[in-house]
């Protein structure tokens, strides 16, 4: 069987610092304040810091956009937002629910967006809508958000590099066992490896939020072939499928 050992490296990394799998050490935070974790890393946001408006978290939209590597623009005539980021384009005006995405797709995101000192703040059904993975723990007042590349480079590296155990404690991968098409999946997966030679890691990855699920399409990228795969994620972050897409 062909080692994949730069596969495995990859995969140890991102568990070891906790960067991107979920993994992130719990930020206790003191009563009443937010701790805003992204793509693995504390998002420090003194003095704009997020904050619980009833049921939701706002978080300072330039410095979480900066942290995920979206670059911001603001056009005052047209009170246009645009956030930019490898091949997207996101766009809305201000006080609008409205979001476009690569002048594609528009989609709806509920609850208000906040002014404080002009700062702008958002709810993190912001950032779900736009089809970032986002996390919301009550108990410990913690907000993490992945953007989709990290989510699915974390899972692939680990599924092709047979961490499974791994997988199960930071995902609940048992679960997805009982379902048909992630079952068939497993069953090939080794013989489609060895097949595919070394494993060079995501080619392409695309997102979505719908029905209280996150649904990532990537492309994996093999040296003699590459794999098309959707990863269906619950509210929780969890793994609810992996699929095989054509």
């Amino acid at each position: 069987m062909i080692k994949m050992a730069a596969v495995v490296v990859l995969g140890v990394l991102f568990l070891t610092n906790g960067f991107g799998g979920f993994a992130a050490p719990t930020v206790w935070a003191d009563s009443g304040q937010v701790s805003v974790i992204l793509n693995g890393k504390v998002l420090d946001t003194d003095p704009h810091s997020a904050f619980n408006k009833g049921s939701t978290v706002m978080i300072p939209l330039r410095e979480a956009s900066n942290a995920l590597k979206y670059k911001t623009t603001y056009q005052k005539s047209s009170e246009t937002i645009t956030l930019t980021r490898i091949n997207e384009i996101i766009k809305w005006k201000l006080n609008e629910h409205l979001v476009s995405i690569n002048d594609a797709q528009e989609l709806f995101f509920k609850d208000d967006i906040e002014f404080r000192e002009d700062h702008i703040y958002v709810p993190i059904s912001f950032f779900k809508t736009i089809g970032l993975v986002t996390i919301y723990d009550g108990d410990s007042n913690q907000v993490e958000v992945y953007t989709p590349e990290v989510t699915a480079s974390v899972i692939a590296g680990l599924l092709v590099g047979g961490k499974y155990n791994e997988l199960s404690e930071r995902y609940h991968y048992d679960v997805v066992v009982n379902k048909p098409s992630s079952n068939g999946l497993l069953e090939d997966w080794k013989q489609i490896t060895v097949k595919a030679g070394n494993y060079h890691g995501i080619k392409s990855t695309k997102s979505s939020y719908n029905e209280d699920q996150f649904s990532i399409r990537c492309v994996l990228d093999f040296a003699e072939i590459e794999i098309p795969l959707e990863i269906i994620l619950n509210t929780s972050g969890k793994i609810i499928e992996l699929r095989e897409t054509l």
